[in-house]
């Protein structure tokens, strides 16, 4: 947020202060990165917390009574909805799930954008990139079957894990890039098509094994130049906030070494739900698409 607050600083059409908005501010962790950031360049910064929820609301009220003394304008309210006297130079949001966009970081930054961002606004993160790769774990599958043969192998999982073994390496799948030019254009969307994806990878496998499902991964660029990621290769050190995600599928693929392992995976949305449905064929055999019109598991918006 430094670099983010000294470059709108530096723009020759900014006038202070700088309006920096935590949208789904939580417990409050980024506003106390903002206001450090603030203090640290000595910028005026008005900062905004804008949370729906009210439990969370009562801590942050606690917290800009008695750390940000009061320094905070606390609002409550949905970033989707809430109309400002004035716009955000800057949104940040916590919204990133294990699988990047798990946790309708698209739908609510539309809404965000649309309602609360200035031209030319920084959005942190600005971009993020699903990534997934074909899984063996006995554990994870036997898991998973134990919530029950349909609900529980049609359902994907945050997991940390230990007895499994990633057979190729991770390939992205999709991303969202949300730069502010939504917010220069006045996008308003009709639905959410946009929001919706597909993809295709092709994976080679390691060594000879079965298939449990997929194993789901994220990175995301925060600022130009600023990257954190839980893809295996490129796994940002010392985090811990993220574990991947874990894919199940109803019956275990046989798959000899060097052998093709094809994957298929769709973001689909209808209505106000949002759910992933997904395949996976190798050695001549396929595992059926799984959560199909997410029957099973869906995410509501």
């Amino acid at each position: 947020m430094v670099r983010a607050i000294g470059d709108v600083a530096a723009r020759p059409e900014h006038t202070e202060p700088i309006v920096l908005m935590v949208v789904g501010a939580g417990r409050g962790p980024l506003v106390s990165r903002a206001l450090q950031a603030s203090r640290r360049l000595d910028a005026d910064v008005h900062v905004y917390a804008l949370e729906k929820n009210p439990s969370a609301l009562v801590e942050l009220q606690r917290k800009n009574a008695e750390l940000w003394l009061g320094a905070v304008t606390l609002v409550h309210a949905d970033m989707r909805r809430w109309q400002p006297s004035e716009r955000a130079d800057i949104l940040v949001s916590e919204l990133l799930g294990s699988f990047g966009d798990n946790e309708l970081s698209p739908e609510c930054l539309d809404g965000a954008l649309d309602h609360l961002a200035a031209a030319n606004c920084v959005c942190i993160p600005r971009r993020y990139t699903a990534y997934a790769a074909p899984v063996s774990s006995a554990v994870l599958f036997r898991r998973a079957r134990e919530y029950g043969s349909s609900h529980g192998l049609e359902t994907p999982y945050v997991v940390n894990m230990h007895a499994a073994h990633v057979l190729a390496d991770a390939q992205p799948l999709w991303s969202f890039c949300h730069d502010g030019s939504a917010a220069a254009q006045r996008v308003t969307w009709a639905s959410n098509a946009h929001n919706q994806r597909a993809s295709s990878a092709m994976f080679s496998a390691s060594c000879a094994s079965m298939v449990h499902g997929l194993a789901a991964f994220f990175d995301a660029e925060l600022y130009p130049g600023v990257v954190l990621s839980i893809c295996p290769d490129t796994h940002t050190a010392e985090m811990h906030s993220w574990f991947p995600m874990y894919f199940p599928i109803k019956r275990p693929l046989t798959v000899a070494a060097g052998s093709g392992i094809s994957v298929h995976v769709w973001r689909r949305t209808g209505g106000t739900k949002t759910w992933y449905e997904w395949s996976v064929d190798a050695g001549g055999d396929s595992s059926g698409i799984h959560n199909i019109n997410g029957h099973e598991y869906w995410i509501g918006q």
